[in-house]
């Protein structure tokens, strides 16, 4: 049998079978890029934005126009490489010393293990079947809910467990509009930091709202805590724009509904078609399994951590431009002047760069069944500067995915919901914090089953470190 070092394919021939659709068999140095049927100039911006990420770092703009074949893109890489290597690479300090024994961790294989399918405890919340697009919330799937039920009747399903009856549904939702206005200490504190950035303002008006709690200066201490803090997210974000444009600071309205009063707080048309939009985007993104800020918000819970602490962990989580911040980058390009379809190659690029390593190992997956019903409801509506051109790019992303590939890898909902929130004239810069006002209640029920059945997460990592290292006094 060959030994695995030597079946291995150099980075550049795999990168370009990727973006070529071609068996890596068929490509020689001889090669000549513009040869290519499938050569364009999509083809040269995806291209590099593969290299970018195989050398993890970025390249001149105009580098693939100087190369003709592939035996110059081969000796550049390994040229690149090796200068990369030698700036990054420490001493080996292994060589100092023999090695020790390292302790009985099963063995990890980088290529056969992707330790995000790794599974950490059970959920009685939602199940997420990325391979078949299935989403359910507490045993009701996805489509079930859709143009069905509120975002307050979703709320109560997931912290409550349940979806209420008429009666439950008018006390609910009453609590929550009585609990809208903030502490005001808290919001004195966001006129003062008003110009700061809205998530960083979110993820300190949070532990803002503990410290008003504990010093008993909190008008609506006797409504639950839960329901508080979902109401008051938005009034959070909404209190710092509106301090930020030098505008009376919004009171909240307790008549109109959790997806009315946000359009209304924010001084932007609320009619029921704008609602409807906004409702359909809270209920889509209230919850979606285990991920980063739920697991980080499950860890927290773990330890004893209050409330305000796990929910604090969860925003600064979220607003990682990984998680919840892709999708702001995302609307910001496709929003600029230019060529869509050279915009959306630039953004499936990168994603479908950034999840190569991954591809190997993972299933194909089916749509999100979230994203079609934002992307049909964007498209009614789609009445907002520059949401042609959006739809447009998002569009274009969608038909350069290949199915051999995984469909549509870098749209998640919160792409489509952006473009949403777009339309309706919110800034850019308030989409996490929409978002984060959707996900609030799943964090929320994360946090409550990881104390009621879970108990402490406590993962380990296998140490690939050097060991038995000597300290010598020359090196002091």
């Amino acid at each position: 049998m060959p030994h695995k070092e030597m079946d291995q394919v150099h980075p550049v021939i795999s990168t370009l079978s990727r973006v070529f659709d071609m068996p890596s068999e068929f490509i020689g140095d001889e090669l000549r890029l513009r040869s290519v049927a499938s050569w364009d100039e999509l083809t040269a911006v995806e291209l590099q934005v593969h290299l970018e990420h195989e050398l993890g770092t970025t390249l001149d703009d105009d580098l693939i126009e100087q190369i003709e074949c592939v035996g110059q893109l081969r000796s550049f890489y390994d040229e690149r490489l090796a200068e990369l290597v030698t700036i990054r690479t420490p001493p080996d300090a292994s060589a100092l010393a023999p090695p020790l024994p390292g302790p009985a961790f099963p063995a990890f294989d980088q290529e056969t293990t992707d330790i995000s399918q790794v599974i950490v405890g059970e959920t009685g919340i939602s199940e997420v079947d990325p391979v078949r697009g299935r989403l359910s919330y507490r045993g009701y799937p996805i489509e079930e809910l859709i143009g069905r039920v509120t975002f307050e009747e979703v709320v109560h399903l997931l912290i409550r467990g349940w979806l209420p009856d008429p009666s439950e549904l008018r006390a609910f939702t009453a609590r929550l509009a009585a609990a809208r206005e903030l502490p005001p200490m808290v919001a004195r504190n966001l006129e003062l930091n008003a110009g700061s950035s809205t998530s960083s303002v979110l993820r300190t008006a949070v532990p803002a709202l503990g410290v008003a709690a504990e010093a008993h200066g909190d008008p609506a201490a006797h409504i639950d805590l839960r329901e508080r803090l979902i109401a008051r997210i938005p009034t959070i974000f909404a209190t710092q724009q509106a301090a930020r444009a030098g505008r009376r600071l919004p009171t909240p309205a307790p008549e109109l509904s959790h997806a009315e009063n946000i359009l209304y707080m924010l001084g932007l048309p609320h009619d029921p078609e704008r609602v409807r939009l906004v409702d359909l985007c809270l209920v889509l993104q209230a919850e979606h399994g285990c991920n980063a800020s739920a697991f980080a918000a499950r860890v927290a819970a773990g330890t004893g951590a209050d409330t305000f602490a796990t929910l604090t962990v969860a925003l600064a989580t979220f607003t990682g431009p990984l998680h919840g911040g892709a999708a702001h980058q995302v609307i910001n390009l496709a929003s600029q002047d230019g060529n869509p379809g050279t915009t959306a190659a630039y953004l499936h690029g990168r994603a479908d760069a950034a999840g190569a390593s991954r591809a190997r190992t993972a299933p194909p997956t089916a749509e999100d069944p979230r994203v079609r019903p934002l992307r049909e409801a964007a498209r009614r509506f789609n009445a907002g500067p520059g949401g042609d051109r959006i739809l447009q790019v998002l569009d274009a992303v969608r038909a350069a995915a290949h199915p051999a590939r995984g469909p549509r890898p870098y749209l998640t909902v919160d792409c489509y919901a952006a473009a949403i929130y777009h339309l309706l004239g919110m800034p850019s810069d308030l989409f996490v914090p929409m978002f984060a006002a959707a996900r609030v209640p799943g964090w929320l029920a994360h946090v409550q089953e990881q104390r009621a059945l879970q108990g402490r997460i406590h993962p380990q990592l296998r140490y690939v470190g050097p060991r038995n290292l000597r300290h010598s006094p020359e090196q002091s």
